[in-house]
């Protein structure tokens, strides 16, 4: 099921469609894989977690039994559709019942992260909410954690739902706890760094995060099979990109510490640290407290009409737990 939602752009002559569907993310094939890949650099808000390579593996992986979709926003194009948002979305473990949908707080990223299009941001918000009025899902709101509060993003809600009439909350959000940091040590011996780019070599760079990174005990990656399985393949499908590096710390040849990048560029994103913190570096600027917004999905005054009977893979999509 899609839903039509028609922006007028540059006065009157102008205008751009815009559907939304609901997806399972296994469901995608390589050409929408691609699409969003294209979206990416086009995002108002770039993030490594938002990529398809990360997120498509989270949900392959790490979905613990969540009901997940993905909500996805095409305008139409002469040639082809163009991707214009993704959300990945949880949705309510009750199907039929009325529930809310949330954008999903991605595993081994802390924070919840959709690709929407700069251009188009504040279209792309009230077509999605739109649909999600329409699907027979019965869902009452959207609730969105981790905004900026002064962001371009959650500027773009405040938009999209006031012109619809659809009420929008925001709150302030409990701080994550810190991660513990590392343990303070000088070397005592011959340093060393090496950043591994190459795919073939950062395998085994892999290996050795793996390695320091079990001295965390029951929080470590490897305590958990699925998470280092994700680890692995999010790691080997940005090296195929030569979107991934490896920072090495060695200490008379043995590697004591490691960091784990993704992306390239000023969209690098240090992902996972492990091992002794050898220098005591400068005090960074903490980031700006986040907030949660709760949107309604029905707009204000509307009177929802009965569901219809729900076509073949709604219904699949319902059944599937990711």
């Amino acid at each position: 099921m899609s839903t039509p939602f028609t922006l007028i752009e540059g006065g009157l002559t102008d205008t751009v469609s815009l559907r939304a569907e609901l997806r399972h993310p296994s469901s995608l094939r390589e050409p929408e894989v691609e699409a969003w890949r294209s979206l990416m650099a086009r995002a108002i808000e770039p993030s490594v977690y938002a990529d398809p390579d990360y997120a498509l593996t989270m949900a392959q992986h790490l979905a613990d039994g969540r009901t997940l979709a993905l909500l996805l926003v095409w305008q139409d194009g002469r040639r082809a559709p163009i991707l214009r948002g993704v959300l990945p979305l949880q949705l309510p473990a009750r199907q039929g019942l009325a529930g809310r949908a949330r954008l999903w707080r991605l595993p081994l990223a802390g924070t919840a992260e959709a690709a929407i299009d700069a251009s188009h941001t504040a279209p792309v918000l009230r077509a999605a909410l739109d649909h999600l009025r329409r699907s027979p899902l019965h869902l009452v709101d959207l609730h969105w954690p981790d905004l900026r509060p002064a962001s371009g993003l959650a500027l773009a809600l405040g938009e999209a739902a006031g012109s619809t009439g659809r009420r929008l909350t925001v709150a302030d959000q409990a701080e994550a706890p810190a991660p513990a940091p590392a343990p303070l040590t000088l070397p005592s011996g011959r340093t060393s760094l090496e950043r591994v780019r190459d795919p073939a070599r950062l395998r085994d760079a892999i290996e050795h995060v793996l390695v320091l990174d079990a001295r965390r005990g029951p929080d470590s990656l490897l305590a958990d099979p699925a998470a280092a399985t994700a680890f692995r393949v999010v790691t080997r499908r940005f090296a195929h990109r030569r979107q991934a590096c490896v920072d090495l710390v060695r200490r008379d040849g043995e590697v004591v510490a490691a960091a784990v990048h993704l992306a390239t560029g000023p969209h690098d994103t240090i992902w996972r640290q492990a091992g002794l913190c050898l220098a005591q570096g400068p005090a960074l600027a903490p980031d700006a407290a986040r907030v949660e917004a709760l949107v309604t999905v029905e707009i204000a005054g509307f009177v929802q009409p009965q569901p219809q009977p729900q076509p073949t893979g709604l219904r699949r999509l319902m059944r599937l737990r990711a």
